[in-house]
Parts: structure tokens; sequence; C-alpha cells
């Protein structure tokens, strides 16, 4: 009986000595695991977007295709109707707080949707659309936006408008995405022209295209200017294509 009382006493030893060691691998498992995501979540790159309600489907766009990879963060911080014509909180207020409170590695801006108007200069002397002193004053504006983001150390991708169905429309963008790509190129932001992106064979616009998938599907929004939620994944993927991923040890 004895015997047996010790032989039961050191199996129930034994077993317990395992379970404590099978406890502290999973918490060195659970330790190094830790350890991995902290790293991962330090290398994250954070991806800022500005603009109007094109700048805020890009950005939802982005989030979507990113959804499921925690190397990136896309935070929205667009305004829908937002134009560079307007005042100047509406433009540059989003920025300036951003960079003023919250951290990024790479900016994002798309504009212009709503900027085919005339507006008033600092001095209150009305600018027509196209003269060279709109142009001038337009100019201007972009450069304070691009100073702000290239100042607080973003990576600077300013997207250009795409083709729209109309066609007074669609020359007017083409003349303001001139100036944007030529102020980009001042500042050493990387200008990413969209206008092909959904388009037929001769360059035209055109409501269906391929998605990321291959897939023949409606792109372009009903009012011929915006896009789908297809459309929009598209051109994020485009854009993402110039955001190297951050080195991280995530599979």
């Amino acid at each position: 009986m004895g015997r047996s009382a010790v032989r039961g006493s050191g199996w129930f030893c034994g077993a317990v000595r395992l379970v404590g060691r099978v406890a502290l691998l999973l918490c060195c498992i659970g330790a190094l695991a830790d350890i991995s995501s902290a790293e991962e979540i330090a290398n994250r790159t954070t991806i800022v977007v500005f603009g109007d309600s094109q700048g805020a489907g890009l950005a939802r766009g982005l989030q979507r295709i990113l959804i499921e990879d925690q190397r990136f963060r896309v935070l929205n911080r667009t305004h829908a109707g937002a134009a560079l014509v307007h005042t100047e909180s509406e433009w540059f207020g989003a920025i300036q707080n951003f960079v003023t409170h919250e951290k990024a590695d790479v900016a994002v801006a798309m504009f212009g949707a709503n900027d085919r108007l005339d507006f008033k200069d600092e001095s209150g002397t009305t600018l027509r659309f196209r003269t060279e002193e709109w142009r001038a004053a337009y100019a201007a504006r972009i450069d304070q936006l691009l100073k702000a983001m290239t100042d607080a150390g973003l990576k600077v991708i300013w997207c250009g408008n795409p083709i729209a169905r109309s066609d007074t429309y669609s020359t007017d963008m083409s003349y303001i995405n001139d100036i944007y790509a030529a102020e980009a190129a001042n500042f050493g932001a990387q200008f990413m022209p969209l206008w092909n992106a959904v388009a037929d064979r001769d360059g035209h616009y055109a409501a269906f295209g391929k998605d990321r998938d291959g897939v023949t599907q409606r792109m372009r929004a009903d009012d011929g200017i915006h896009f789908t939620a297809p459309g929009y994944e598209l051109i994020a993927g485009r854009v993402l294509e110039l955001i190297p991923p951050p080195p991280t040890n995530m599979p």
C-alpha cells in the first residue's frame, strides 16, 4: 500500500511538472507572438488620404483591399465637396490639423472635381477659371498643401482626375491635372495619372471595364464622374503599387 502511494505520488508530481512545462512553453510562445505583433505594428505603413468625394472613394477602396493586410493602416481624412477654390478651412484645414496632431508615412491627395469655378484671391479680386491669374493662384494653393505634407515628412502621391463622360468636364480636368503634375514635381511628390484607369481601347470614357480580378463589370457611377466600389478598388490598387510594403516578418 505504501509503495503504491509513493508511486502514485511520483506520477502525480511528474504530471504536475509536465503541465507546468507545457504552460511555460505556451507562455513563451505567446510572449514571442506579442513581440512579433508589436514589431509588425511598429513597422506598419500608415497611409492618410486627403481630398474630396473622389478622394473619399479612393480611401475606402484602399481600406477594402488592405482590410486583411496588417502591414498597412489607412486613414480617411477627406471631405466630400472639398475644393481648392473654396475657403482655406475646407481644403487646408484637414491637412493642417492632421500634421499637427497625427502621423503617417504616406499622404495620398485627390482634389479637383469641384474646382472648375471662378474664385476670389486674398485681395478679393475675382479670378476667372482658366486665366493665367486663376492658374497662378490655384497653383499657390496646391503648393501650400504640398509644403505642409512634405514638411511633415510625408511621402506624397497626388492623384490626377480620370476622364469623364462629359467632354467639357474632361477637358477641364485635363487642364487641372496639368497643374497638379507640375506642382507635384516642384516638391518632389509623385503624380499619379488616372486618366485612362478605366477607358476603352481608344482611350475614351467607358462605364464598364475589368476589375482587379479581371472581371468585366460597371466601374463608373451614374454621374459619369465618380467610380463604383470596384472602380475605386482598381485605382486604389494602382496607387498601392507606388507604396513599398514595410519590412515586417508577417507571412
